[in-house]
């Protein structure tokens, strides 16, 4: 296998395997009478995000069974693990919505029974059966919406995460050729005070001071004409 099927392989199997917990966990957190609404938009943006996974994987075995990249019987069986793919996405998508129906099944029972079971507010007590299943669709609605916004942030995020790096990257890189030019200029340094201590050992004091003179002449020409 590629490594690019390999790594589609593996992420999706890992959303599968987070949708399952999240809707054990849902599940729990209806039959301790808490609330959903968080993990029930994690769901759907895992689905969402799953299907969205698959098709990308379908379209790249394509590609390749076009292309003639993979043997024939190596394609087969890649559409073979994409169909069972597409079924446990199928089935964790079903089993999540019969699970909503049958909470929304729940909650109208209870609201025709009096609504001992759940502290409704007065707005939701004072509905009947069909504003409640679209109160709850409304809000389903209002979720995905806030889930997509949150989905394109944090893509937002990740764009500016990986130019940042880049940016400290070519930071290193500059601050690396800066350590290199200064380990040069110490060496030069170096070099010219080895020579100027020679030059002063092996020179009278006479030669010194001419020495001194010219280039304080060439100092003052500098400054005049310059």
């Amino acid at each position: 296998m590629s490594d690019t099927y390999r790594t589609d392989i593996e992420r999706i199997q890992r959303l599968i395997q987070q949708l399952r917990s999240d809707i054990q966990k849902r599940e729990q957190k209806i039959n301790a009478n808490q609330p959903v609404g968080m993990i029930d938009g994690e769901i759907r943006g895992g689905i969402s995000k799953l299907e969205r996974e698959i098709e990308l994987l379908k379209s790249l075995i394509e590609r390749q069974n076009q292309n003639q990249e993979i043997l024939q019987k190596e394609g087969e069986t890649r559409k073979n693990k994409l169909l069972e793919l597409q079924n446990v996405a199928t089935e964790l998508k079903q089993t999540f919505d019969k699970s909503l129906r049958s909470q929304q099944d729940q909650l109208f029972n209870n609201r025709s029974n009096g609504g001992k079971q759940y502290k409704d507010t007065e707005t939701l007590q004072q509905m009947d059966n069909k504003q409640l299943y679209s109160n709850q669709k409304q809000l389903q609605k209002e979720q995905d919406q806030k889930l997509d916004v949150c989905i394109d942030q944090l893509d937002t995020l990740k764009a500016q995460g990986k130019n940042i790096g880049n940016t400290v990257d070519e930071q290193n890189r500059l601050l690396e050729q800066i350590d290199k030019d200064m380990d040069k200029t110490n060496k030069e340094m170096i070099n010219v005070n080895g020579k100027l201590k020679k030059f002063l050992n092996s020179s009278s004091y006479c030669c010194l001071y001419l020495f001194i003179a010219f280039e304080l002449v060439g100092l003052v020409m500098i400054i005049l004409f310059v």
